[in-house]
């Protein structure tokens, strides 16, 4: 009798085969950070509306500690530690890192603790609020994780969550040009059942839903799709990416949009600790 898939085993396996997938047909070359081409894109402005930051600023105040599991280039960190005592941004990638600390530093906030470490091995001190802003999707073993901040968190865990993964988006282009579907990351259904599991009924709260956005001007918009495809220079699938972007894409005011492309609903998961 085969043993049925527990929902931390699926959550895994999705990540695992999705990880699979793209190793199998990637064209390009391994970069050792692999968010340098993009980090910039994640560098947070003193104008700009997040509706994740704004969401949980209600749990914050002054005299509240945070951590950022993953904190990236900062579009959340820098303006919710402008609410907070202190907040630890703790971060594995060296160029998502500059990027914040230009940020932090432009916008005048020094508040802002950097740990350059991934979460699992993280040496940092309980905080009031933990939270995650889509990380989950690249965390190949979800319940360590899940755990850690569970108990590091004093107050109140969140997690940050698209209900379409993310690379939504691209899956047209990757299976026009690799003629296989794209294997998809796991998400908000599946973070769910992860916690079910273990025993947590988190808050679920709805935010603005994340609505399609231009790829940029044409040839930065093929770079672009190109990165995200793993596809190298004058390769056979470059060659097909050209058709794809002619075929899937609509020039609008000098920049290309995906013409597939649907809104991406947002949530927070939120629970307090429960002592995993």
């Amino acid at each position: 009798m085969t043993q049925q898939e527990t929902a931390i085993e699926r959550h895994d396996r999705l990540w695992r085969e999705e990880r699979e997938q793209a190793e199998r047909l990637r064209s390009d070359q391994r970069l050792p950070d692999h968010w340098k081409p993009n980090a910039s894109n994640f560098q947070p402005t003193i104008d700009e509306h997040q509706p994740e930051g704004a969401a949980l600023a209600r749990w914050v105040d002054a005299n509240t500690r945070v951590i950022d599991v993953g904190a990236g280039g900062g579009r959340i960190t820098v303006p919710l530690a402008q609410c907070v005592r202190e907040l630890v941004a703790v971060e594995p990638s060296p160029a998502m890192r500059d990027v914040l600390a230009r940020a932090a530093a432009e916008l005048d906030v020094h508040n802002i603790e950097i740990v350059a470490s991934n979460w699992e091995d993280a040496e940092v001190t309980p905080a009031e609020l933990v939270f995650a802003a889509h990380v989950t999707y690249s965390v190949p073993h979800i319940e360590p994780f899940l755990r850690k901040m569970d108990r590091a968190a004093t107050h109140r865990v969140a997690l940050i969550t698209f209900n379409d993964p993310a690379q939504h988006v691209f899956a047209p282009f990757w299976k026009y040009v690799y003629a296989e579907e794209r294997i998809r990351l796991p998400v908000r259904a599946e973070l769910l059942a992860v916690l079910g599991e273990l025993g947590i009924e988190p808050g679920i709260d709805a935010l603005a839903p994340r609505l399609p956005a231009s790829f940029g001007p044409p040839e930065d918009a093929f770079n672009m799709v190109r990165g995200r495809l793993f596809i190298g220079e004058g390769t056979a699938a470059e060659t097909r990416l050209r058709d794809a972007m002619r075929a899937l894409t609509e020039l609008r005011d000098g920049e290309l949009w995906p013409i597939q492309a649907t809104p991406n609903e947002l949530s927070i998961l939120s629970w307090r600790p429960s002592g995993l």
